[in-house]
C-alpha cells in the first residue's frame, strides 16, 4: 500500500482527508456544531499542502526515522535480535 499526501483533484483517501475527517470530529466536540462547508475548497487546499510538506519532510530525512529495529517472536521463547538499520526508503 502507498500513501498518498492527496491532493484537490485526487483528495479521497489521503492524509489529507484524514486530516480534514479529524478536524471534522474536533470542530464538533469542541464547538457542539459541524463543521461548516463555508471555506472547504481553502481548507483543502491548506490540509493537502501540509500532507505533502510532511511527505516531502519525511522522505528528504527518511534516514532519521529508524535507527534500530528489534526484532521479537511472538511466543516469547525466542532472544530478542536488534540490527542497526543502515538505509530506509519511504514508499510514499
Amino acid at each position: 500500500m502507498t500513501l498518498k499526501a492527496g491532493s484537490v483533484a485526487d483528495f479521497a483517501n489521503s492524509l489529507a482527508a484524514d486530516m480534514e475527517q479529524a478536524m471534522r470530529d474536533e470542530w464538533l466536540a469542541a464547538k457542539n456544531t459541524p463543521l461548516p462547508d463555508a471555506g472547504e475548497k481553502d481548507r483543502r487546499l491548506l490540509l493537502v499542502a501540509i500532507a505533502r510538506g510532511l511527505f516531502t519532510f519525511l522522505k528528504n530525512h527518511e534516514d532519521a526515522l529508524a535507527l534500530r529495529i528489534t526484532l521479537r517472536e511472538d511466543n516469547n521463547l525466542g532472544t530478542d535480535e536488534t540490527f542497526r538499520v543502515t538505509q530506509l526508503e519511504l514508499n510514499l
